[in-house]
């Protein structure tokens, strides 16, 4: 999903803010030591000094959470300058008339005022209102990104919910129609079942699962079909992990193995479905390929609402660019060839 999310205590934030400004104020000593290998300790402790301070702490909250907010977001570009440089002026002229100079630190001459107290005033003006811009902005991206994130995982949670019906719509066909054979198979797929139902239950609701419990659920799936179908549908599965750690999305792949069999075989033809499985390091190829009978699959598709469109829809949102999918069918195969990186 997009951008990360930093929170931060409002003790945390004044902390900072705190260091920030003691290494502000002790810049000007610091360097003055560098230069002359002395500091007038005096000099930085003297009230006009100490007005100074809290004339640019002042004015950098003050323009940060007054002026900016109900001037520049309300009032527009023009109305806030305005007003801030009459702020700025006014608070220059204030503390020119009301603090007399202490070894010369402020002068009564206007170009020393507007060089020591305007000028300085502007610039922290500029870094203020730069500051609660970039924070607004940051505030507001974050809330889109997780505006975002939730309505991904609502749609996530609606894909995958429309996964269990569709299966268990194919599988009770599955067993009506061994029923109606009165076949010896209806014990051991109803047990089968029930092992699948088990993992759809209490697994699909986990974020992820390991890839060896999504191996084992297409295993029994396909086990279950081949008690439906036998030997009028060849099924190979074939499956080489390199590691046990692998997680994906639970019932990503079952899509792909449904429509196989959906198309793998119809009625008065032999049909045939080759299903592979890899893994390398952070890397899943998963292909599907199966017999594809033309003018077949339009009447089946009319009872398929969902299959490879969900599981498209369910990629893209989790994988994004990790993935590549191609699906392509030719006079007699359809193939289905997922590439994607593990998480």
């Amino acid at each position: 999903m997009k951008g990360a999310r930093f929170n931060l205590s409002r003790n945390a934030v004044i902390l900072i803010h705190l260091v920030v400004w003691i290494c502000v104020f002790s810049l000007a000593p610091i360097i003055r030591y560098i230069i002359s290998d002395s500091v007038d300790l005096n000099f930085y402790l003297n009230s006009s000094f100490l007005v100074f301070h809290a004339y640019i702490v002042g004015l950098f909250y003050l323009n940060a959470y007054v002026l900016v907010p109900f001037t520049l977001y309300k009032g527009g570009v023009m109305r806030y300058i305005l007003v801030t440089a009459a702020g700025v002026v006014l608070a220059g002229v204030l503390i020119r008339y009301l603090f007399p100079p202490h070894h010369n630190h402020f002068h009564h001459r206007l170009p020393d005022m507007f060089f020591k107290i305007v000028f300085p005033g502007f610039f922290v003006c500029a870094i203020s209102t730069t500051y609660r811009i970039l924070g607004d902005r940051m505030r507001s991206e974050q809330k889109i990104n997780e505006l975002e994130n939730e309505q991904l995982k609502t749609e996530l949670s609606f894909l995958r919910s429309q996964v269990s019906p569709h299966f268990m719509f194919n599988v009770l066909n599955n067993i009506v129609s061994l029923a109606r054979k009165k076949s010896d198979l209806v014990e051991p797929t109803v047990i089968t079942l029930s092992n699948l139902m088990r993992y759809m239950l209490y697994e699909s609701d986990e974020e992820k699962v390991s890839l060896d419990k999504e191996v084992e659920y297409l295993k029994s799936y396909i086990d279950l079909q081949k008690m439906r179908f036998g030997e009028d549908l060849p099924v190979s599965f074939e499956v080489n992990t390199t590691s046990s750690l692998n997680s994906i999305e639970p019932m990503l792949l079952i899509p792909f193995v449904e429509n196989a069999f959906k198309h793998g075989i119809v009625s008065g033809e032999r049909g045939w479905i080759k299903i592979e499985l890899k893994t390398w390091e952070k890397e899943l190829l998963f292909t599907v390929y199966n017999k594809f009978h033309p003018g077949s699959s339009d009447e089946k598709d009319k009872n398929q609402g969902i299959g490879l469109n969900n599981v498209k829809r369910r990629l893209n949102l989790l994988y994004g660019d990790q993935h590549t999918l191609e699906i392509s069918q030719n006079e007699d195969t359809f193939a289905v060839i997922l590439k994607l990186k593990l998480k």
